[in-house]
């Protein structure tokens, strides 16, 4: 009796795993979608809108499409009754004339991201590729955190589907104007108080959404309030711009400029402008030369990002004064002034032998020393520079001219400027006067003497 109970129990066991198997194998076909050309971390969601009968698995040559749970109101009364006829009969669907077009598609896809929920299956892409497995015969939608350009993809005959991702990144490049050359690049240089002008290309692709521009600088670099601008579009209608300060500001393209992309068969580049100054902080207090980044990150979809950055830099120079014969010295007490094409140029003094240009600076002027060079710090290369004496060195004669200054890159520009002590000038007192003065007296007695003789003779 026990050994007949325990064969029971072993039967209806069996019995409920091939029941399972069964209901499992008739209720799902092991269909697969593969998307490729996907981007690390973007997440991928799919959604089965209709579902499909067809009348053999191995061989089908007939197809029945009905409205799946959850896109009856989609298909009625929502966006996409305009592309279907729905059976009122059996409620199979067919499709309208003229609506299976790609920029009909792309509409339909975008509208039914809108309203898509409880997807069937979410991947976050780790690769170039996603795969979906284990799908049913159906007609599915598949969105993507990189837009609203959703991918809409049919199983009628194949088990296994191959599509290109249809959702194309949005991108951003970034450049800094160099003011010698008056061209744009990856870097540049500039005087401490110069503006640095900004440029941006901002490339956007039909059916991006939630798209902004956020752009920080360091310290070093104070945003111009009110500079920002887009070749091409008006803000307040086509962008706002937000949270305007001296370490950037915020940009977002508004719905109504998104939605004109739609529209375009291509991206769309954008020219984004704006300026800052370049502050004091460019120069540490060590000092030393601090690099000043301007990072700007495009935003876009639901948490894709991209970003770029530029780097501005600024330089330095050394004052060698020196005592002719004395190179290897330093000559103290010569009073110069730093002229930028004519201007003169304030300094903040650090210390005894480097100064920092500072437009905000009490300093006009700056004085050598005997314990080393003189470091001006925050100056532009490839600039018009000069250095004017205005007070030697007691003892010493006062420059003739002005001391051109051209600074160069590398930082390793030392001006060397020779001072000569005054010339011995003639006496004007002593015994040699006084023999000049009898010498003189005698001549003129002289010429007197041989005056009266030459009278006398002619007589």
């Amino acid at each position: 009796m026990k050994t007949m109970k325990k064969l029971m129990v072993l039967v209806l066991s069996i019995m409920m795993v091939l029941g399972t198997t069964v209901v499992t194998s008739f209720a799902a076909k092991n269909d697969k979608i593969t998307v490729t050309g996907t981007k690390v971390g973007e997440t991928l969601k799919i959604y089965k809108m209709m579902d499909l009968v067809v009348n053999n698995e191995e061989e089908p040559t007939a197809y029945k499409y009905t409205i799946a749970d959850g896109w009856t109101d989609f298909f009625t009364t929502g966006y996409g009754k305009d592309y279907v006829t729905i059976d009122a009969t059996d409620g199979h669907v067919t499709w309208k004339d003229g609506m299976n077009t790609e920029a009909k598609m792309i509409l339909l896809g975008q509208e039914a991201a809108k309203v898509a929920a409880n997807p069937i299956a979410t991947k976050v892409a780790e690769g170039t590729s996603v795969e979906f497995t284990g799908l049913p015969d159906g007609y599915f939608l598949i969105t993507s955190s990189l837009g609203t350009k959703a991918i809409i993809e049919t199983t009628p005959d194949k088990n296994a589907v191959t599509i290109g991702e249809k959702n194309p990144d949005d991108n951003i490049t970034k450049q800094v104007k160099e003011d010698s050359t008056s061209t744009f690049g990856a870097t540049n240089d500039a005087q401490i108080g110069d503006t640095v002008d900004f440029q941006s290309v901002i490339t956007l692709n039909p059916y991006t959404r939630n798209v902004s521009v956020v752009d920080t600088m360091d310290a070093g670099l104070a945003y111009t309030t009110g500079s920002v601008a887009i070749a091409g579009l008006t803000k307040g209608t086509d962008y706002t711009v937000e949270a305007e300060a001296a370490t950037g500001f915020t940009i977002k393209f508004t719905d109504t400029y998104l939605k004109s992309l739609e529209s375009k068969t291509a991206a769309t580049d954008l020219t984004m402008t704006y300026s800052a100054t370049l502050g004091v902080a460019a120069v540490s207090a060590t000092p030393a030369l601090v690099d000043q980044k301007n990072t700007v990150t495009l935003k876009y979809g639901d948490k894709q990002e991209k970003e770029a950055e530029t780097t501005t830099t600024t330089h330095y120079f050394g004052v060698h004064k020196y005592e002719k014969g004395k190179k290897n010295a330093n000559l103290a007490g010569a009073v110069f002034q730093l002229k930028k094409n004519g201007t003169v140029v304030k300094l903040t003094k650090i210390n005894d032998t480097n100064y920092k240009v500072d437009p905000n600076g009490s300093e006009s002027t700056f004085t050598t020393v005997a314990t080393g060079d003189i470091v001006i710090w925050g100056v532009d290369a490839d600039s018009d520079y000069t250095l004017t004496e205005t007070q030697e060195p007691s003892g010493f004669n006062k420059l003739a001219g002005d001391v051109e200054v051209t600074v160069k890159a590398d930082n390793t520009t030392v001006v060397e400027i020779e001072n000569e002590t005054g010339t011995e000038l003639p006496s004007t007192g002593g015994m040699g006067t006084t023999i000049l003065y009898i010498v003189g007296g005698l001549l003129v007695v002289g010429c007197g003497i041989m005056l009266v003789a030459k009278k006398k003779a002619d007589k």
